[in-house]
């Protein structure tokens, strides 16, 4: 029993970096799915680097997902190439929302737990990883207090009635994210 209870353990860890800004080495695929423990996702405001802001009240009606990750997580870097993939097929769906987020130390932010560095060295890494879909940004910690967000990367899935459908901590490639995406009501 014990041994199963290590093995167990050690997978976690493999598959997803802590929140703490070590670039753990490497990650597996996350084959397993967390249910949603709550029926209605907590609404949330998110800004980007233009100071606009984004809240899921104002996406009601959209089915909504979010890469949650941060800029010195490899796994996060590693999955970026195929999340881009499944952004370039879903962009102009119009009931689709696809962005990401994440927790910057900037002042203007006020997180007093913050999880990556500033905003501009956010920026700059997703630029260099080619990515193309919005990176907003938490303030005050809520969205990563609100979604108990514990590794990184971190993905959820948001159905267009505003439950929250399924939440994967650690890495997935494009096929996963595709059939989640499809799962979506």
């Amino acid at each position: 029993m014990k041994k199963y209870f290590l093995l167990l353990v050690s997978l976690f860890l493999l598959t997803a970096c802590s929140t703490t800004q070590e670039d753990k080495q490497s990650s597996s695929q996350v084959e397993t799915t967390q249910e949603a423990k709550t029926e209605t996702a907590p609404d949330f405001t998110l800004i980007d680097d233009k100071g606009e802001t984004i809240s899921l009240s104002d996406l009601k009606g959209k089915k909504v997902y979010i890469n949650v990750w941060a800029s010195w997580c490899g796994p996060c870097k590693r999955e970026f190439p195929e999340l881009e993939k499944v952004y370039q097929n879903v962009k102009e769906d119009d009931d689709i929302v696809f962005l990401s987020v994440t927790s910057p130390n900037d002042k203007q932010f006020k997180n007093s737990n913050p999880a990556d560095k500033d905003s501009a060295t956010i920026l700059a890494a997703a630029k260099e990883l080619g990515a193309t879909y919005p990176v907003y940004f938490d303030s005050n910690d809520h969205f990563m207090e609100d979604y108990a967000i514990r590794a990184f990367p971190t993905h959820v899935f948001i159905n267009s009635d505003g439950s929250l459908a399924k939440y994967y901590p650690g890495q997935i490639n494009e096929a996963m994210l595709e059939e989640q995406l499809a799962l979506l009501k």
